[in-house]
């Protein structure tokens, strides 16, 4: 039941890591409903997708490694119950996952707008 739990625990990790190299190093090239950063701000055209992509996969390859490095010591080292520690952990894992949203929108948001600044001065 041990081993269940560590695959558990550190499978978010290395999916994270997994996205952050691959979103890094072979971002889906063009704008598709099926693979990918995909919202509406991304998908609004192919500099966006780009840009969502690179930097989804910077983020994600800056947080995936620490966190997998969080998840073993915290399972070597805090006294919890297997379950109860795989829920903090797994809690940890998925507000890594969303906070990472809000970021990469704003800076297509803040891309959106410069671009329309320029459409009204230039």
């Amino acid at each position: 039941m041990a081993l269940f739990f560590w695959i558990i625990d550190l499978l978010i990790p290395v999916i994270i890591t997994g996205i952050g190299l691959l979103f890094t190093y072979k971002p889906p090239r063009r704008i598709n409903i099926f693979y990918g950063y995909r919202t509406a701000r991304s998908m609004a055209s192919q500099e966006a997708w780009d840009t969502a992509h690179s930097l989804y996969g910077r983020i994600m390859l800056h947080a995936g490694p620490p966190l997998v490095a969080f998840v073993v010591l915290a399972k070597l080292l805090i006294p919890l119950p297997p379950e109860e520690l795989s829920l903090v952990l797994l809690s940890f894992s998925f507000v890594a996952l969303i906070v990472t949203i809000p970021v990469v929108e704003k800076r297509l948001k803040m891309m959106e707008e410069g671009k329309q600044a320029a459409r009204r001065h230039g």
